[in-house]
């Protein structure tokens, strides 16, 4: 009976670590320092003359994109103007990337039962395996109106899945934007 008991204990830990490393979204940020970010209150998107942000071949997630930025701005208190009056810009950009995943350290449980009583076991091997995923980046810009410097950027990685439902879509895009903005003005 101890012995079942350490197997599960074994595997709800396994189960645990491979969830917590699998899961989230990665954020950071930078910025210019010295900057005086205390003095931001209004915003405009980036004026758009040469198709440099944004996402040109799914309009349907650019929105999702714009309208949660739009939101979390607003929730921080800046208020959205006309690009001639704005204290600062916004902008993003996103990419979509083929990456490799590799671990040279497999493992397995397995509890089960046969015509001898019960039994269990735990096997490791040392045979590599390599999983193929894609990686999002977004990336968050603020830019000086007058200057045109950039001045913060947010950023955010996270595996993607092309198949998802709207809704899913739209739930992953607030997230990852409001863990972004999170950051945003720097303290």
């Amino acid at each position: 009976m101890n012995r079942l008991k350490l197997i599960k204990n074994v595997f709800l830990a396994a189960s645990v670590v491979f969830l917590v490393s699998c899961s989230g979204i990665r954020v950071s940020q930078d910025y210019e320092q010295g900057y005086n970010f205390a003095a931001l209150k209004t915003f405009a998107w980036k004026p758009e003359t040469d198709n440099t942000y944004g996402l040109k071949d799914n309009e349907l997630v650019d929105k999702r994109i714009r309208v949660a930025i739009e939101k979390q701005l607003a929730a921080k208190s800046y208020k959205q103007v006309e690009s001639a009056t704005a204290d600062f810009f916004v902008s993003y950009g996103m990419t979509i990337k083929q990456k490799l995943s590799s671990s040279n350290v497999s493992g397995g449980i397995s509890i089960g039962r046969s015509s001898f009583g019960r039994f269990g076991s735990v096997g490791m091997s040392t045979g590599s395996q390599i999983d193929a995923y894609d990686q999002g980046t977004l990336l968050i810009d603020i830019s000086d109106p007058q200057e045109g410097d950039l001045i913060w950027r947010g950023i955010s990685t996270q595996a993607v899945y092309e198949h998802s439902s709207p809704d899913e879509t739209t739930a992953i895009v607030n997230e990852t934007v409001e863990k972004v903005l999170k950051q945003f003005p720097p303290e």
